[in-house]
């Protein structure tokens, strides 16, 4: 169903911070002066261990379009991880999406599940993650989609709560008969453990729970043909209980 009004949710954090608006107005300005298409993507992410191999996790995040100086997409996802193998992790969860377009909300609904293997040293760990979700769209038809997220961290600086990254992601929607991507992510990052480093004179239990994510992403998506290209600053707040 269309709605002209976002329904309005609970965040999982309180007031916005001084580095959030830098971070959406240095990226609004760029915008301006340049060709690519921008956005500011501002994530925030809470989990808890049931046991010592399962979690659950719940996720919102909202999605700015600089050029129409407006919210463009609002999600809040829930999901359950296992690990399964110590070089593997399993899970599934749950996404509500809202996009919006020519002024009104469009809902999207995405049950998935993924698997992940893992491999990991004293230097480097590599990610691959496997995806496959069902995407329930309002007004077309319904279809599956895989995503494949493959991320190379390096582990030589955690001691310091410094955790680099690059990442890319591939997805392939079933209305391209699982022949070629119709959107790819090329992602450079920093992970933060702010109790050892941003917060580390900071004496909290909440600090030990925190987790800082910054990244860059060029995004490219194939409509009609042709490829047009996004670039993303993004910025991930994360709580762990």
């Amino acid at each position: 169903m269309k709605n002209s009004n976002l329904p309005m949710k609970r965040g999982l954090s309180g007031r916005p911070t001084y580095w959030v608006a830098v971070l959406l107005a240095l990226a609004c300005l760029h915008s301006a002066r340049a060709e690519e298409s921008w956005q500011v993507w501002l994530d925030q992410s809470a989990s808890k261990d049931l046991t010592e191999k399962s979690t659950v996790r719940a996720a919102q995040s909202f999605r700015y379009d600089c050029d129409e100086g407006r919210l463009a997409t609002y999600y809040l996802e829930a999901g359950y991880a296992r690990h399964l193998q110590s070089w593997l992790d399993g899970g599934f969860g749950y996404r509500q999406q809202y996009d919006k377009r020519d002024g009104h909300w469009i809902e999207e609904n995405r049950p998935f599940v993924e698997l992940t293997p893992r491999w990991k040293t004293r230097l480097a760990t590599l990610s691959d993650r496997n995806r496959l979700e069902y995407r329930i769209r309002d007004g077309q038809e319904d279809i599956w989609r895989y995503r494949n997220k493959l991320t190379l961290q390096w582990n030589a600086w955690a001691a310091l709560g410094l955790k680099p990254y690059v990442a890319a992601e591939a997805f392939v929607d079933e209305s391209a008969k699982l022949k070629e991507r119709n959107r790819t992510r090329f992602t450079i990052g920093l992970r933060t453990d702010p109790d050892r480093f941003l917060l580390r004179r900071v004496r909290s239990r909440w600090t030990e729970a925190l987790a800082m994510d910054y990244y860059v992403t060029v995004q490219r998506t194939k409509k009609d043909d042709r490829w047009a290209d996004e670039c993303i600053a993004g910025l991930q707040l994360g709580v762990h209980f």
